[in-house]
């Protein structure tokens, strides 16, 4: 009876595994023969001294340690009079996404956000305000450089 009850639950989970496959595409070809394909948008010039990323520092609030910072970059596709305005939209909604996470895992944690980094063109990064710089640029690999204390 146990042999049988395994048969029928793995054929189950398969026949779920091809159906939610099936489904997928099904829509992602409807999707795409209605014409709802990602296109490329305009990106507008980025000034560097006027718009700083914002610097979210996740930290575990019963110990004050660092657990991982995260640079929120200006959105580019925007325009100039709308682009405050939406980048402080996607902090609130990384933050959110960020403690979303946190609740999940039973973070105890923290946000401290800086929102007045310095560009320092010399040694091209970004400066926070208690010192540390970020460079932002990404490595082989897919992780970023870090930071550091100057």
């Amino acid at each position: 009876m146990e042999v049988i009850k395994r048969i029928w639950r793995s054929a189950a989970e398969a026949t779920g595994r091809f159906l939610d496959e099936a489904g997928f595409r099904v829509a992602l070809a409807w999707d795409v023969l209605v014409g709802k394909v990602p296109r490329e948008t305009q990106k507008r010039f980025w000034n560097r001294r006027q718009e700083a990323p914002v610097l979210v520092d996740v930290r575990d609030w019963t110990t004050e340690r660092r657990i991982f910072s995260v640079l929120v970059w200006p959105p580019l596709e925007s325009a100039e009079d709308d682009a405050a305005y939406h980048h402080m939209q996607r902090v609130e909604e990384v933050k959110g996404v960020l403690a979303k996470g946190a609740t999940a895992m039973a973070w105890q944690t923290l946000f401290e956000v800086d929102y007045g980094l310095e560009w320092d063109s010399e040694r091209e990064v970004w400066i926070t305000s208690d010192g540390f710089a970020y460079d932002g640029k990404r490595v082989e690999g897919g992780r970023g450089t870090g930071y550091a204390k100057l």
